[in-house]
């Protein structure tokens, strides 16, 4: 995912790194800071002890299942699931050496998190800069999307850590074309798919990308092109209309008008100005223009060699092609609806940090950024060019980001597929280089440094509270149950799905059963699911549980009225079991969906 095939030779202006000089004490006060930011961001990646929801204890339980045998494997639970296998198998070996309790489950995940930083500071520092690159990484640690799916029990952190690997690995392509080159995109990309379906819209979007760079790369990058002719002329790099806004943007702001000058020296203050003035401004730039990576093209031929790399991904998921036609034609996401293009704004949202009040001015710094990062050229100081044209790498790297929600909103309308706000780590990546190339744009030190700590802390404390949030009911409902309940009574779960988080936690010696399907609790089948809900018997199913309860034995019954293709069916048993029960009392209320999750009721019918 880069532009090294077409990056021109020159930009004029062009955000780059600081130049070295002797730190601060503003920057030693920065750098303490930013240390205390980060250590406090890893640590809540390791905080969260509280129960695991529906998909988080549905994986535990597929994971520990053995890989091969009689009864129920792990891949019988996966058919039945919907998922690909990569992330379970990594669960499989985990929960075996550090068993299901709820922190160690989520160590995995923070572990992947954390591991993504490395490939993602390499990749930065290729497209967007040392300095650009450091900043990605710091707002990825503190980032409360990050930090929210770092501490669950799913395969989204992995999604990110193979999304960097990729990027790395297609970047290398386009720069050293070769057949090892495309073997590492294939396992790349084959991991990708193995690990969830959603990566596949981000391995269309980039293979089509890839597509146009290879046929018709003028089509893209016909104005860097022209730029770099221009430069190579001995002329300026940018055409004669952009030099000339350049200079009158320059004029207006007291700066020096000479391209050679404008370079970053610090703090805008007397001697910074004098020093724009001085060859050592020269030499500064060409310092800090020396850590910029500019590699040699590796033109058509790079393009095509990552393409071919993203097809060869096929092979790598060819072994499990069956089981993905059988859970296409089965499972799919009964529980949602597809999205409408709103939700590529959504999604933006959810990035920056959420719908708290946290997260909305996240998103206003974040909103900036982007728009720094792909359209921001800094003059010096705290002033900045805008060219609405946008500019390379940001432009594409924006390009493939929402390029790959536009993707998955299409292929849900075309197939039904619901949209689910954790789906889109898929395309956070790109998002995340967008940004810290947005933060070194504006040119002033004090602006980056306030900016990026504001960032970071506000991060760090929205993504706490996130973390923090209690995600189910079940120990409260198994309170209840070790309370009231004795060996023997009947426990109905109303819809299914609150099963697997309930089975963690419920006494033992209940008879414990699945709405509709009479099955334990610990699993849910997403095998032909709507269809089985609509064909289901609540009077039949409520008079079964009355007959295995028998006159001695209670039965409970958790519900909550508020699940796809379970709209009416929960209502209805509680409804029959309250005409062949009268004596029912409410055990538990349903938590409110702004504090906890997962949330239901509990109600007890007595004989």
């Amino acid at each position: 995912m880069t532009d090294v095939a077409v990056r021109p030779a020159e930009r004029i202006p062009e955000p780059v790194d600081t130049p070295d000089r002797r730190p601060t004490r503003a920057d030693r006060i920065f750098q303490a800071v930013m240390l205390v930011i980060l250590a406090a961001a890893v640590l809540v990646r390791f905080s969260a002890g509280q129960d695991l929801w529906l998909d988080e204890a549905q994986s535990v339980a597929i994971a520990k299942l053995p890989l091969t045998g009689h009864g129920p494997t792990m891949f019988t639970g996966l058919r039945e699931d919907g998922s690909p296998p990569l992330y379970y198998l990594f669960l499989h070996f985990w929960v075996g050496a550090f068993g299901t309790g709820n922190v160690a489950v989520r160590t995995l995940s923070a572990l992947f998190n954390l591991a993504a930083a490395g490939p993602l500071y390499l990749l930065g520092r290729r497209l967007v800069g040392t300095r650009a690159a450091q900043v990605s990484v710091v707002l990825y640690i503190t980032s409360p999307f990050a930090l929210r799916f770092a501490t669950e029990t799913r395969m989204y952190s992995l999604i990110v850590l193979l999304t960097t690997l990729g990027g790395l690995a297609v970047e290398r392509a386009l720069r050293r074309p070769s057949v090892l080159s495309a073997v590492y995109v294939s396992l790349c990309a084959g991991g990708l798919a193995l690990t969830h379906y959603w990566c596949l819209y981000l391995l269309l979007t980039v293979g089509g990308w890839l597509v146009l760079l290879w046929w018709r790369p003028p089509f893209l990058f016909r104005a860097d092109r022209a730029n770099a002719a221009r430069a190579a002329a001995g002329g300026p790099g940018v055409d004669e209309a952009t030099a000339d806004a350049v200079a009158d943007a320059l004029e207006l702001t007291g700066l020096p008008t000479d391209p050679n000058l404008l370079v970053a020296v610090g703090p805008p203050d007397a001697g910074a100005r004098a020093a724009r003035h001085s060859a050592l401004a020269g030499a500064a730039r060409d310092a800090a223009a020396g850590r910029r990576p500019r590699f040699p093209a590796g033109g058509r031929r790079g393009a095509f060699t990552a393409l071919a790399g993203i097809v060869g991904g096929a092979i790598v998921f060819s072994p499990w092609l069956g089981e993905f036609r059988f859970q296409s034609k089965h499972t799919g996401t009964p529980w949602g609806e597809p999205a409408s293009y709103a939700a590529i704004s959504h999604a933006y949202g959810q990035w920056a940090g959420g719908p708290s009040t946290v997260g909305r001015i996240l998103l206003l710094f974040v909103t900036c950024l982007v728009a720094l990062g792909i359209a921001g050229r800094g003059l010096g100081g705290r002033f900045v060019l805008f060219d609405l044209k946008g500019s390379e790498p940001a432009r594409t790297l924006f390009f493939l980001s929402t390029g790959t929600l536009f993707v998955a909103v299409t292929a849900g309308q075309v197939v039904g597929n619901a949209w689910a706000d954790r789906y889109t780590a898929t395309a956070f990546v790109p998002f995340l280089l967008v940004i810290g190339l947005g933060a070194t744009v504006v040119r002033s030190e004090r602006f980056f440094r306030v900016t990026v700590v504001i960032c970071a802390l506000a991060g760090v404390l929205g993504g706490f509270s996130d973390v923090r949030m209690q995600r189910t009911q079940a120990s409260e409902a198994a309170a209840h149950l070790r309370l009231d309940a004795r060996p023997g009574d009947v426990l109905l779960v109303c819809p299914d799905q609150l099963g697997p988080g309930l089975a963690r936690t419920i006494p033992a010696g209940l008879k414990a059963h699945l709405i509709p399907t009479w099955a334990p609790p610990d699993r849910v089948n997403w095998v032909d699911y709507a269809q089985r809900n609509k064909a289901a018997d609540p009077i039949a199913l409520a008079k079964r549980a009355v007959a295995e309860a028998g006159p001695n034995h209670q039965i409970f019954l958790a519900d909550s009225g508020s699940y796809r293709t379970y709209e009416t069916l929960c209502l209805s048993i509680q409804e029959e079991l309250r005409s062949l029960r009268p004596k029912a009392n409410l055990e538990m209320e349903q938590g409110e969906p702004a504090k906890v999750y997962e949330n239901y009721q509990l109600v007890r019918y007595q004989p």
